[in-house]
């Protein structure tokens, strides 16, 4: 079945009026964000909705792939739901900086958008560098996240009560962008703000990222137990995971 064949035909007029119950203010505020439509009133697929809401959570534009991965989509399905958000006004598309031989892949980024970000390309760069030329990616990786937690760990203000370290890791990871949120033991980052990067290198992208988290688990005095952090990268559609546990 094509993507468009998943469209909802025309809903009727009354679709969009409120039901008679009413609901209360925590209901209302906890309902998840209505669909988008298309260019001829039709509401988008949950499936279209995902990919949009993954474009628009993006500070660079993005590749089929990367979204793909991110959405857990398959890279086809993806690539008929972008068309036909190109088609609706909802996203552009722009030629990749050409690599070798073949055509160049198109970067995706939703109609609305701020500025890119101006670390992105430097962070794709660098990843493909470290992954090209250091005879261990992930350790020279995980050393790079442990200076730049160390350096972010520096930067906090003073408190008159520290922090838990649980608490720091959520404080530090939802300033980076990755819209963290406790999850019982773990905590389901909801963004990868280097979502290109870490597609196309992800065993540099995400040790990184983890060793940012490590370092924000040092312990802050001598002799105190220290934990560590175990990050699953899309361990669900749209999520990574992350796992800190106490040392043993």
């Amino acid at each position: 079945m094509s993507v468009e064949n998943e469209e909802r035909g025309p809903e009727p007029a009354s679709a969009d009026v409120p039901e008679r119950r009413h609901a209360s203010a925590p209901e209302a505020a906890s309902s998840p964000p209505a669909r988008r439509r298309s260019a001829d009133g039709r509401r988008h697929t949950t499936a279209r909705e995902q990919v949009l809401r993954t474009l628009e959570a993006q500070t660079a534009p993005v590749s089929v792939g990367a979204l793909s991965r991110a959405t857990g989509l398959h890279e086809n399905t993806v690539r008929g739901h972008l068309d036909q958000l190109l088609a609706d006004g909802h996203a552009t598309r722009a030629l990749a900086p050409a690599e070798g031989r073949g055509r160049p892949a198109w970067l995706w980024r939703p109609t609305l958008h701020g500025a890119a970000s101006p670390y992105a390309a430097l962070a794709g760069v660098l990843a493909e560098t470290i992954a090209r030329t250091s005879p261990d990616p992930a350790a020279t990786a995980h050393e790079a996240g442990l200076s730049w937690g160390r350096q972010v760990l520096g930067d906090l203000p003073a408190r008159f009560t520290p922090p838990t370290p649980r608490e720091r890791v959520l404080e530090v990871m939802a300033a980076q962008g990755f819209a963290p949120q406790e999850d019982g033991e773990n905590i389901t980052l909801h963004r990868c703000p280097l979502l290109e990067a870490a597609d196309q290198h992800p065993e540099v992208v995400c040790a990184v990222h983890r060793g940012l988290v490590d370092a924000l688990l040092d312990p802050p005095a001598a002799g105190a137990p220290a934990a560590r952090a175990e990050l699953v990268p899309f361990a669900a559609p749209g999520v990574c995971r992350l796992r800190l546990e106490a040392a043993g």
